[in-house]
């Protein structure tokens, strides 16, 4: 027998499982974070001294890139110097983390690999960037007040990071997946 128009509005609601499709998402971006995470977590500690690069190219590039704009930046393996205030770059400033985040995020939405595929290729150094920028707004803030500094690192940056993995991944939503769905009706319509 067929589905009434009123139940089937109501199945598209939820899934097989009977959970509805934010549900699963929440939990299925739980999983992933967990597991995303602790590998990150095991694989950064046990391989701590294997990933230094990392954190050298990051102060190389912050370095590199701030030096355009003002002579009094120099940066040596992982430090930062602008104007006299020095920032070590450590593991939790590469902005590894914030990218698992994201991943696990983008990885638990229901779509595409095509869609994941390009977000990863936009998102991941979208959120590098960001980082790039969080590091310069530091050495600025450190350069001319250490409380400024410190209120920046501890309590500013630590929301506007999670506002910034939100904002890139909701970005994602918008310009790919959902413009691909309403390719897609457009085209079976």
């Amino acid at each position: 027998m067929a589905k009434s128009k009123k139940h089937r509005e109501q199945g598209a609601a939820t899934t097989d499982s009977g959970l509805s499709p934010a549900v699963r998402f929440i939990l299925t971006f739980v999983v992933l974070l967990v597991v995303i995470g602790g590998a990150y977590a095991y694989l950064s500690a046990r391989f701590h001294d294997n990933m230094l690069w990392v954190m050298d190219a990051t102060a190389a590039v912050s370095g590199g890139i701030a030096s355009v704009f003002s002579s009094d930046v120099t940066w040596s393996g992982q430090y930062i110097t602008y104007r006299g205030f020095a920032v070590q770059i450590i593991d939790e400033c590469t902005g590894l983390l914030e990218m698992v985040i994201y991943l696990a995020a983008m990885l638990a939405f229901s779509t595409s690999l095509k869609n994941k595929a390009l977000g990863l290729a936009f998102g991941v150094p979208a959120i590098y960037l960001f980082n790039i920028i969080r590091i310069w707004v530091l050495l600025i803030s450190g350069a001319y007040s250490k409380a400024l500094f410190d209120f920046m690192h501890l309590y500013f940056w630590q929301a506007t990071l999670i506002i910034m993995i939100a904002t890139v991944w909701v970005g994602w939503l918008y310009l790919v997946v959902f413009r691909e769905e309403k390719r897609t009706l457009a085209v079976s319509r």
